[in-house]
């Protein structure tokens, strides 16, 4: 599939959600959104900003305008959008937004019927564009079994260098250092050590002040890794743990069970139920593994994936499909030809100092692929606590040899 068919199929999505909402036009101007409409091309400068430096909008006919300012332009028509059929929609960088320059050429005087991802023409929709986010093709899913190979390497690397008394803030950079290397950003990048690991889900490194002589948190005994790794708008998710000197059994043993959690949530993902069906199983099974009742309440548990860190999260009433078949069919019948899609998933459950998190793909034909292995770990012994088999491996505790 080439660049150009591929755009022609993401257009069709967004084609679709117009004319199924009765819109006139969408304005993206979101790096997320961005990327999901052009199969992954940047419109961005500050590189971890929720909002590009210019925008694309697309019109219920289909008609893509790229909206940018005459700084951006020259590069993102020559590099970005140089393949794909866009008119411009230009102004001096000094001058105006893109939703004046949309609405003055449009003539636009009722932005009723006109949305956009930001809020800054119509109404704010990004959420309502969760589905075809997470919606993807067989080159896309081709290309994120190679992303979670670049970033389980670049998790498998930074874990085999860290040595005891690192601190939180040299592994984290050495996790950005190992991603870009293979042509990844590295957008999250948590580091926690020893207690750290029990007291928060989401621990930023601990970094030196720059009025300070105070260093980072050195590891002493285990360390927790969280990366998430972007590379043409697709992003995986995944967390390790490395040992490197006394760990009690009871953590060895809450690991393990959070790992079952987290196999038996995969289980679960299977095309025609909901991500609520899906929760739910999730919370039996917390209670099946010996978890407080209410553990989930402590963070949330990831779900599905795609052009965004989450898509879409998982909760107990969440009616999102774990594989659409409604855009699809709409898809189907704008392009004259049935296009096969898949999508992905990052569960991420977690309990006081462990935590489990992998990416997988869900293909079209209903098959699971964790992209995110790393073999050169150990492996948990799920058939021992689930006292049954199951056709997942999570990793272990990493130790050096």
């Amino acid at each position: 599939m080439k660049d150009r068919e591929l755009f022609e199929i993401r257009i069709a999505l967004i084609k679709a959600f117009l004319n199924q909402n009765g819109y006139k036009g969408i304005l993206l101007s979101r790096v997320d959104n961005f990327a999901m409409a052009t199969g992954g091309k940047r419109n961005y400068i500050w590189k971890y900003s929720d909002l590009g430096a210019n925008s694309l909008l697309v019109d219920k006919d289909g008609k893509v305008y790229y909206v940018g300012n005459n700084i951006e332009e020259p590069r993102i028509m020559d590099e970005e959008l140089n393949n794909f059929p866009c008119e411009k929609l230009s102004f001096l960088w000094y001058d105006t937004m893109p939703s004046s320059v949309v609405k003055k050429h449009f003539k636009i005087k009722d932005v009723s019927k006109w949305v956009s991802d930001d809020g800054s023409l119509g109404k704010n929709v990004n959420n309502e564009l969760s589905v075809i986010k997470a919606l993807l093709t067989k080159i896309e899913l081709q290309k994120y079994k190679e992303l979670g190979r670049l970033a389980s390497d670049a998790m498998v690397s930074t874990l085999k260098e860290i040595k005891l008394f690192d601190t939180e803030t040299d592994i984290s950079a050495r996790l950005v250092y190992e991603g870009h290397k293979r042509g990844c950003l590295v957008p999250v990048a948590l580091v926690a050590s020893d207690e750290r690991i029990k007291k928060y889900r989401h621990p930023l490194p601990t970094e030196p002040l720059l009025l300070s002589n105070k260093d980072s948190k050195k590891i002493k005994n285990i360390v927790m890794i969280v990366g998430c790794f972007l590379k043409e708008g697709l992003v995986v998710s995944l967390t390790r743990f490395k040992q490197v000197g006394k760990i009690s059994e009871e953590t060895r043993n809450a690991f393990d069970r959070i790992c079952c959690v987290d196999a038996l949530i995969q289980e679960a993902t299977v095309p025609g139920k909901t991500l609520g069906d899906v929760f739910r199983k999730c919370m039996e099974a917390y209670k099946l593994m010996g978890f407080p009742e209410n553990e989930w309440h402590n963070h949330h548990q990831g779900g599905a994936t795609g052009y965004a860190g989450r898509t879409c999260k998982g909760t107990p009433n969440e009616t999102f499909p774990v594989l659409d078949t409604f855009y699809p069919s709409l898809v189907e019948k704008e392009l004259g030809k049935s296009i096969p899609f898949g999508t992905a998933f990052a569960w991420n459950p977690s309990a006081k100092g462990v935590k489990s998190e992998d990416t997988f793909i869900l293909y079209p034909d209903g098959k699971k692929e964790i992209i995110t292995s790393t073999d050169e770990l150990p492996t948990v012994d799920l058939k021992r606590l689930l006292k049954r088999e199951i056709n997942i491996t999570k990793s272990g505790i990493y130790i050096d040899k």
